[in-house]
């Protein structure tokens, strides 16, 4: 780093302290590694240590292991390590672990089969801000149920925490452990990482007594809430360490109108350069160097700023192939997509990395890509320049994409400035689309037959007039379940028709597109419900509760020699009703007085509408003779072993074709198919006008003159005039002919509404008007009696709560309820759970110290 002048290091020594030293992520697999641990402060990124093998602990490998690391950004994870005792050896400093960027996408800290490993040690650690954190199948660890994970957690009603397969309590020494003459240490405490450290739980300086918008941050003196932004004080004014970012000397959640620096400060642009570092627009963070795919350059003060470099022909074969496109606006070359793994889910990868490209300068070649079924991941593209043309003539080439269906995004057009376009193998692609770019080419007059062929292109799909549009309508919902209806389809369409196809997805925002996320492979985020009847109704089920859904439908039909007729809806969208929660997904109980205890719990992992209340009830709880057997150390209380388990929903959105081979895209195969019956079935019984074997001449003129004059043709006979039966008998034909047309349309109609009893949908039981109905009266009116509900009644934003006026050194069965607004008998199921209050010894000695 540049030398600053004086005053200026003493303006920014709130931003950049002396002692800090910054590290990227670092990778640790054998004892040399270590080293790279050895001069950090701070870990930008994360820390994996994996797989190392240290030899027997003493004073010099010790001193080796350890670190001055106070803050991770990201995450820590320690991994099968043989001979690790005790992570305090290469941690004693850490303070928190951000988890900004999470393993996995889950967890911040992972402590995961370690064989040798006694204690986690990590004495100094106040916070872990986010994600989740998984200690287990260590076999020799303890001192892990001692530690209070609530107090870590930087968000308690989000996080989770897993401590499974490791040494068992009973088996474990306690807090405080033995002095040298047999009797408790004087610290005894009820957390703490091994027996000569406590748990460091910096607290507010009081609970009780504060406003009720306090909640667990407890409030100072003058009555002022404290902030959770802020690890080691009430205040977020001066503090010594922040939960997220500082600026300017408070804890913030997030840098606004400035620059990010390392993951935890908020500068300014000035601060920024004044440190000798480059200010980068996306993203807003202050950089020592430019990312990968972008390049420094000078302006004319000899600033160095950051320009992305996209020059050159990129290649896109697979998802690697688009980092070095991140970021691109302007790609001063051409672009080539041709993905060669069928089964790779790339849409999304498209769909993110090019979607904020403007401009190509050269030419832009899209082929052998069956993935694609549009190319709406090019959302913003705008022009094709064509400095640089395919065969010196085409700036626009797409040939042999299988599921290929649309082009640009609906009301997108792109300029093709230089050059022509060339379409080609493009078998679900209407020519009509294609046509549809004439008007964006500037240096061509008209597109022709060689360059864009109507017969390669479109010719495994229906297009033009014959495709019509479906309109369809919620008929009935439920929380799980939704019935659709369609029109009336005419008897041309019937003739056809062979059923629907309903494709449908979650869809939070209403700004779905028919091909938005739609992998061709059928590798996409929709799901796909086939019915192949004629029924204009149809029921899709397994939906979730509370959930709104886009969905737009299409016909299976055959393809006819003579008839093509297709349909398809718009987009349109549903919403589930709320439904009953599932349970509250943990609960977690501390004691700190005798005669209190502090009650934690998690929201239900499927809410199925809005949690308005919580109810809870407790009991004291005296102990079975099976229960009286185990030996209680820790004086927390256990949990019920069953609540940690996770039913996730397994829900398939691979939906269409999944090809396996390299034959799945046989055209020559498929062309023959449909071809052989359109030869077999064209009719042969087509009338042939007759003509005769000579043509006969009048006269000389007539033959001179090469025409065959008009002959005389006898003289039209006069029709006679209608007689009264001939009337009646005309009127009694169209009136069966209409009787006929009527019975034709009323069993057509009947065939699109058949089934209609087995297409009911379920729905929740009514409430019965009388409080007190019998269940004879709630068979027969189909109601229910709405259950009066017991207990502690607290909003459903609260997921905690005091137990007060207990027993000391006592068992409480406690048990909490989530309900739904708007459900009759919204309430969930109870989770239990067994805690226990602390002795008064206890309370005292905490209370001494």
């Amino acid at each position: 780093m540049r030398q600053l002048p004086l005053l200026l290091w003493f303006s920014l020594w709130p931003v950049l302290a002396r002692s800090d030293t910054i590290c990227s992520s670092l990778e640790l697999n054998k004892v040399a590694d270590f080293q790279k641990l050895q001069n950090c402060t701070h870990v930008v990124g994360h820390v994996r240590i994996a797989y190392v093998d240290l030899p027997a602990a003493g004073n010099t490998s010790l001193q080796l292991l350890a670190s001055n690391v106070t803050e991770i950004s990201d995450y820590l994870m320690v991994y099968r390590c043989a001979g690790l005792l005790t992570l305090e050896a290469i941690f004693p400093k850490l303070r928190i672990i951000r988890g900004q960027a999470l393993l996995f996408d889950q967890y911040a800290l992972v402590v995961y089969e370690n064989r040798n490993l006694r204690e986690l040690g990590l004495v100094e650690l106040l916070r872990i801000q986010n994600g989740f954190i998984r200690i287990e199948t260590n076999p020799m660890l303890c001192f892990v149920e001692t530690v209070d994970w609530m107090h870590l957690l930087g968000n308690r009603s989000q996080q989770h925490f897993s401590l499974k397969h490791n040494k068992p309590p009973s088996h474990c020494p306690v807090c405080g452990g033995l002095a040298a003459d047999y009797a408790f240490r004087i610290n005894i405490s009820d957390f703490c990482w091994n027996m000569n450290s406590t748990q460091i739980r910096p607290t507010p300086p009081r609970l009780e007594g504060c406003p009720v918008a306090c909640g667990l941050n407890g409030c100072d003196n003058a009555g002022n809430c404290c902030q959770h932004s802020c690890v080691t004080e009430c205040s977020d004014q001066n503090c010594t360490l922040c939960a997220k970012y500082q600026s300017k000397g408070k804890c913030v959640d997030q840098c606004v109108i400035s620059y990010e620096l390392h993951k935890r400060q908020c500068i300014s642009h000035k601060e920024c350069r004044q440190l000798g570092m480059i200010p980068l627009t996306r993203g807003y963070r202050c950089a020592e160097k430019c990312p990968p795919n972008q390049k420094e350059v000078r302006d004319p003060n000899g600033l160095a700023n950051c320009q992305v470099e996209c020059k050159g022909v990129f290649h896109v074969k697979s998802g690697a192939d688009l980092e070095r496109l991140q970021d691109c606006v302007t790609i001063n070359g051409s672009l080539i997509i041709e993905l060669t793994n069928i089964k790779e889910k790339i849409v999304a990868s498209l769909e993110q990395s090019l979607g904020s490209l403007k401009e190509i300068t050269g030419y832009l070649k899209v082929l052998h890509s069956a993935q694609l079924m549009s190319l709406s991941f090019l959302q913003n593209l705008d022009l094709i320049r064509g400095d640089q043309l395919i065969e010196n003539k085409y700036a626009l080439f797409v040939v042999n994409n299988h599921h290929l269906e649309n082009i640009w995004p609906p009301n997108h057009q792109v300029l093709v400035q230089r050059g022509s376009i060339f379409f080609h193998l493009n078998p679900r692609l209407c020519h009509e689309k294609i046509l549809q770019l004439e008007p964006s080419l500037k240096s061509v007059q008209q597109i022709s037959v060689a360059d864009v062929s109507p017969n390669s292109n479109g010719e495994r799909i229906i297009c033009g007039d014959a495709v019509r549009t479906l309109n369809p309508v919620v008929d009935d919902l439920s929380a799980t379940a939704v019935r659709i209806i369609l029109d009336y389809m005419d008897w041309e369409g019937m003739e056809t028709l062979i059923g629907y196809s309903y494709y449908y997805k979650e869809a939070p925002q209403r700004n779905v597109t028919m091909y938005d996320g739609r992998h061709g492979c059928g590798h996409d985020n929709w799901l796909m419900d086939v019915s192949a009847t004629k029924s204009r109704r149809h029921v899709i089920s397994g939906l979730k509760p509370f959930t709104q859904y886009a969905l737009f439908v299409k016909t299976l039909t055959r393809t006819d020699y003579h008839m093509q007729i297709d349909a398809y809806s718009k987009i349109f969208y549903f919403k589930t009703l709320p439904d009953k929660p599932s349970p509250v997904a943990r609960i977690y109980g501390s004691s700190e007085l005798s005669t209190q205890i502090l009650l934690h719990w998690w929201p239900p992992r499927r809410p199925n509408g809005i949690i308005n209340k919580y109810y809870v009830t407790y009991e004291p709880h005296n102990l079975t003779q099976a229960e009286q057997g185990k030996n209680y150390l820790n004086p927390r209380p256990t949990n019920v072993s069953y609540l940690d388990c996770q039913c996730d929903d397994v829900t398939s959105y691979d939906s269409g074709p999944q090809p396996d081979d390299e034959d799945y895209y046989n055209k020559e195969q498929i062309t023959y198919e449909d071809a052989l019956p359109n030869l077999i079935y064209v009719s042969r019984r087509q009338e042939q006008p007759k003509k005769d074997k000579f043509e006969k001449v009048i006269d000389f003129d007539d033959l001179k003159a090469g025409k065959k004059k008009e002959q005389r043709s006898n003289p039209a006979t006069t029709t006679p005039s209608p007689t009264n039966l001939t009337i009646t008998q005309e009127k009694l034909a169209a009136l069966q002919y209409e009787l006929y047309r009527n019975f034709s349309e009323n069993r057509q109609r009947a065939v699109q509404d058949v089934d209609i009893s087995s297409l009911q949908i379920p729905h929740a039981v009514k409430k019965c008007q009388d409080a007190h109905a019998s269940v004879g009266q709630r068979v027969e009116e189909k109601c229910t009696v709405e259950e009066e509900m017991n207990g502690i009644e607290l909003p459903g934003t609260q997921h905690y709560y005091y137990l007060n006026q207990l027993k000391p050194e006592s068992f409480y069965r406690v048990t909490v309820r989530a309900c739904v607004d708007g459900v009759i008998n919204g309430c969930s199921n109870p989770t239990e759970a067994l805690v226990k209050t602390t002795s008064l010894r206890v309370e005292q000695l905490m209370k001494s110290t």
